[in-house]
């Protein structure tokens, strides 16, 4: 089963009371406007440039802040670029991050 949202992956940096700090997580749910392939130009470009495009989905730019990092259907991966066609949606071009098992 496909799922029907991505968590974003936002990171903050916190320090503790003697001045550590201390890197936090915090998974912000975003529902999936469309699931793309990967085009095959898009693949060999990225290839060239050390990059794996596996994932290729679209959401509303309005919960898009810039983060590099999603998890979808359990699995971490880095958003390696992003596509802006008009000012409601937004493509993140993802590769799925290494040390995920499988």
């Amino acid at each position: 089963m496909v799922a029907l949202e991505i968590y974003l992956i936002k990171h903050s940096y916190t320090k503790d009371s003697i001045g550590v700090e201390k890197e936090t997580e915090e998974l912000i749910e975003c529902p999936i406007i469309k699931h793309e392939d990967i085009y095959s130009k898009e693949f060999y470009e990225a290839n060239q440039q050390g990059f794996k495009p596996s994932l290729r989905i679209v959401i509303s730019r309005l919960n898009y802040d810039n983060e590099n990092e999603l998890q979808y259907n359990g699995v971490r991966y880095s958003i390696i670029r992003t596509q802006e066609y008009d000012l409601d949606e937004i493509t993140l071009i993802c590769e799925r991050k290494v040390g995920n098992g499988n």
